[in-house]
């Protein structure tokens, strides 16, 4: 029986991914490396270490100690926060949804930037947040699903995860997890190791209208 829906957080409930991504190459450029959104977006998940040492890696060259600290600097002063907005529609779902199930957040986005979200977007809504700093290995290992269901008390049949990328998706499904891909960003041949593929929020949004008890279910 379902009983928590667990949600990534850029490109699946707030429109920040290209404002996360050009930060992100602006932050690359400062040193020297050119890197594209879509770079980004292949590694969406992924917290602030992986990421970094993946560019590092794709560019052919060798990352120093200070790059791990610098680097998420520079991609905070860059982001647009300001700019971000949930997609249409999400936050009234949500309010459907925490009536009948519990609601998790589990984003590779640092600490601060999450917390944001949750202040601005989302009080009150999610029994448990995990961001890119809450664990050492982040995705695509599966210790922040993994972490998500010791927080919620319940097993991997009793959740669902809502992802949007490459490294979410291998996440969830090496913890064990069902997950729903909403194909926001990449073309859904990228997410297509998800057990289900929705071609876009509007999809996204009457397939979580389904999981609403019929007589509970609102416009």
């Amino acid at each position: 029986m379902l009983k928590a829906i667990i949600f990534d957080v850029d490109g699946v409930l707030v429109d920040s991914m290209r404002f996360q991504a050009d930060a992100w190459v602006k932050a690359f450029q400062d040193i020297g490396i050119t890197i594209s959104r879509e770079d980004i977006y292949e590694l969406e998940g992924s917290n602030d270490r992986r990421l970094i040492k993946a560019i590092f890696e794709k560019a052919g060259k060798e990352s120093e100690p200070e790059h791990f600290e610098q680097l998420p600097e520079r991609k905070s002063e860059a982001f647009e926060f300001d700019s971000v907005r949930p997609f249409e529609g999400i936050q009234a779902r949500l309010d459907d949804l925490k009536k009948h199930f519990k609601l998790a957040m589990v984003s590779g986005s640092n600490r601060i930037t999450v917390g944001k979200v949750v202040d601005k977007f989302f009080p009150g809504y999610f029994d448990v947040v995990i961001s890119g700093s809450d664990l050492e290995r982040g995705k695509p290992d599966p210790d922040p699903y993994l972490k998500a269901l010791e927080m919620l008390d319940l097993t991997k049949n009793e959740c669902i995860v809502i992802e949007n990328a490459p490294l979410g998706i291998t996440a969830a499904k090496r913890a064990g997890l069902y997950c729903v891909a909403v194909a926001s960003m990449l073309e859904p041949e990228k997410v297509q190791h998800a057990d289900l593929v929705l071609e876009d929020h509007a999809a996204l949004l009457g397939y979580l209208k389904s999981l609403i008890p019929e007589e509970s279910q609102t416009e």
